[in-house]
């Protein structure tokens, strides 16, 4: 896989490149890629969470029907994830020996919105439809990509999960705990994910410090949308972040296999019950662009797991149109 440093000084030459070219115009769309890798955290091994590819493209609602609404976003998303054992890479007999969870592949494409409400309360909503299992093309995905890049030859996707077409939808709510300043905001947060491939739901707080717009004008939430130059309170918005949770896990067929399929795979893990879950990362936005750089902290999904937490990486990078 890349390595951070390369991913992270395009994205800062991108962002920077696009600044200098703002203007006064007002935005109301926005195209963002996202990538996610296990390698970004240094380790040059593909384990658990091993790779994710999304694209989204938001725009900016026309009318919004509630007098208590500040801003209204919807979104179309397309995305790409791979789970991989513990070990992968030396022998075949020696993956079927040590393995410790499931490889998978979720391929998916969903729809959601972001209410921001005028007392700084966010609500969001998404459903997704997609393919889990062969049909989702993860190992081919892999596989190809590290004969591209010379990397090592990949062992073990025989052990994958079967095909099973997936329904989900999730919420997230985000309740302010004190009144947000120019420096900080503190929201209490609430997620529920309900469907056939995953069906979790998680509680905890999202601290966010630095050179803050309006909660309805930050680029957390993509809020740079529709706002006028006269409205932005600094050149670029400064963004640290930190979300810790907890989260009750109920199904996760990316372990445990389709939940409808009685033939679930080669080799399927029982869940964890609760796991914890702590995101922290930095953004940068001008109203035109956004870079974000972040890690996760997750531990064990299944109880099969050797390593104790997962870590892995993210970038993401946006751009606003009229």
């Amino acid at each position: 896989m890349l390595k951070p440093t390369i991913v992270t000084l395009f994205f800062i030459f991108c962002f920077a490149f696009v600044q200098a070219q703002d203007t006064s115009n007002v935005y109301t769309k926005e195209f963002t890629f996202i990538t996610e890798n296990d390698n970004y955290n240094f380790t040059k091994k593909d384990r658990y969470y091993s790779n994710g590819v999304f694209l989204r493209y938001q725009w900016l609602a026309k009318n919004i029907s509630s007098s208590r609404l500040a801003t209204k976003l919807h979104r179309i998303e397309a995305g790409q994830m791979i789970y991989n054992p513990h070990l992968n890479r030396r022998s075949l007999e020696q993956v079927l020996e040590q393995q410790d969870r499931p490889y998978a592949g979720w391929l998916y494409a969903s729809y959601g919105q972001t209410n921001v409400f005028n007392d700084e309360r966010i609500l969001q909503f998404d459903g997704a439809v997609g393919i889990l299992g062969p049909g989702a093309k993860g190992k081919e995905v892999q596989t190809n990509y590290h004969k591209i890049i010379g990397l090592y030859k990949l062992y073990g996707w025989e052990n994958q999960v079967q095909n099973e077409m997936g329904v989900n939808a999730s919420v997230r709510y985000y309740q302010p705990l004190i009144a947000a300043t120019k420096t900080f905001s503190l929201h209490a947060t609430g997620k529920a994910t309900l469907g056939n491939t995953f069906t979790n739901a998680s509680a905890g707080v999202l601290l966010k410090l630095g050179k803050l717009e309006d909660e309805q004008y930050s680029a957390y939430w993509s809020g740079r949308l529709g706002q006028s130059k006269q409205e932005q309170r600094h050149q670029t918005e400064f963004i640290f972040f930190l979300e810790p949770m907890l989260m009750a896990q109920a199904y996760n067929a990316t372990v445990q296999g389709g939940l409808f399929r009685e033939d679930k795979g080669n080799y399927t893990s029982e869940l964890n019950p609760f796991i914890y879950i702590v995101k922290t990362g930095i953004i940068l936005s001008n109203r035109q662009t956004s870079f974000s750089a972040y890690y996760h902290i997750k531990q064990r999904e299944a109880k099969t797991m050797i390593e104790p937490f997962e870590v892995y990486g993210a970038f993401a990078f946006s751009i606003r149109f009229r």
